[in-house]
């Protein structure tokens, strides 16, 4: 109850039936669907216990959202890395696209100037050979001196030397632009295949991570819907247990809703006695708070109220009044329960010391 004076006889009942009745609510919440608990430490049997090992546990699912996150974060991390190469092979393959321009410049000018030169041979051959003008003959035979005609022969035969050397520097360039330009494509295939299994990478690591959040906004839903199940209950009418509406006063209070929270209330409701025993109805802390149609129930005040919705927002208005700090902070923290039964005992509610553990 939310007062400072208590019942020596009462409290030493209900520290006795404590444990037995913990244990048989225990029992009940295994085929709770709500069963409830973010983090259950090795060892803590009793709280696993009283959450009970459903299939759907809210357990379970929160642990799955967990695994799924944790698994979208690193897919969003390989994501980034994939991007990056996939930009670095987009540069890459810009800059080798370039390299191919310049080589196939290259290679236009090479055959441009090699065709440049034959036509200059050609040229000069038609003139010598074709016209009828000076050939090497003529030049020979009009030279004043055998040593003018060689002179004259000498020269000539540089210039074709010349227009040869000429010639095959130009193939050798023509070779090398076609060889770099070879090259230079096979870069760029190279490079273009890269993007390409970048861009699959990028696809595929896409669909996982649209698979998670698929998976990820499926027991989120889950979870919302195991989290609402206890207050729907309630306004339902329907049996509501010790945990249930253990998990609806967390729910209600915006507590995490963890094993240690769900047995230190539990456990708390046990240590009161309110509504499974004693006649304080719908009252399971054995709250003083007024409400409308609420009967008294004994000397000190506690209240039976009407239903289990009402109950329940007298016990949400009782420990939300300011004077119950340190309670809402260890359910805040929601991993120890002995914490919490500690900030109950040392609270002006009024409830003697208890344990929740079994």
């Amino acid at each position: 109850m939310d007062m400072n004076v208590r019942s020596p006889t009462r409290r030493f009942l209900l520290t006795a039936v404590a444990a037995a009745a913990l244990a048989a609510a225990a029992i009940a919440g295994l085929a709770l669907p709500g069963t409830a608990g973010s983090a259950v430490p090795a060892g803590r049997d009793g709280a696993s216990a009283i959450l009970g090992r459903a299939p759907d546990s809210l357990a379970k699912l929160q642990s799955e959202a967990r695994r799924t996150r944790a698994q979208m974060e690193q897919l969003n991390a390989e994501m980034e890395v994939v991007t990056q190469k996939w930009e670095a092979a987009r540069l890459q393959l810009d800059e080798v696209n370039a390299q191919l321009v310049a080589a196939r410049r290259t290679l236009i000018r090479s055959r441009n100037e090699l065709d440049r030169q034959r036509r200059l041979v050609a040229g000069r051959m038609a003139i010598m050979y074709k016209t009828g003008e000076f050939t090497w003959l003529d030049i020979a035979a009009s030279a004043t001196s055998l040593s003018d005609a060689e002179k004259v022969l000498d020269f000539l035969r540089m210039i074709a030397q010349q227009d040869r050397h000429e010639e095959t520097e130009l193939q050798r360039l023509a070779a090398v632009a076609r060889r770099d330009e070879a090259a230079v494509e096979d870069d760029r295939q190279q490079a273009v295949q890269a993007q390409v299994d970048l861009q699959d990478q990028r696809y595929a690591v896409d669909q996982k991570i649209a698979e998670r959040a698929a998976l990820l906004k499926d027991v989120v839903a889950r979870i919302k819907k195991i989290l609402s199940a206890p207050e729907l209950l309630m306004k339902a009418g329907g049996k509501v247990t010790q945990i249930t509406w253990a998990q609806a006063f967390l729910k209600r209070l915006g507590m995490p809703m963890t094993a240690d929270n769900v047995a230190a209330v539990v456990a708390w409701e046990m240590a009161e006695g309110g509504h499974w025993y004693n006649t304080a109805y719908y009252n399971p802390l054995n709250t003083t708070q007024t409400m409308p149609g609420a009967t008294i129930f004994n000397s000190v005040g506690v209240k039976a109220y009407k239903s289990w919705a009402q109950g329940l927002e007298a016990s949400v208005i009782t420990i939300n009044n300011g004077f119950y700090g340190g309670i809402l902070a260890a359910l805040r923290r929601g991993n120890d329960a002995q914490a919490v039964a500690d900030a109950v005992a040392a609270s002006p509610w009024g409830t003697g010391s208890f344990t929740p553990k079994n």
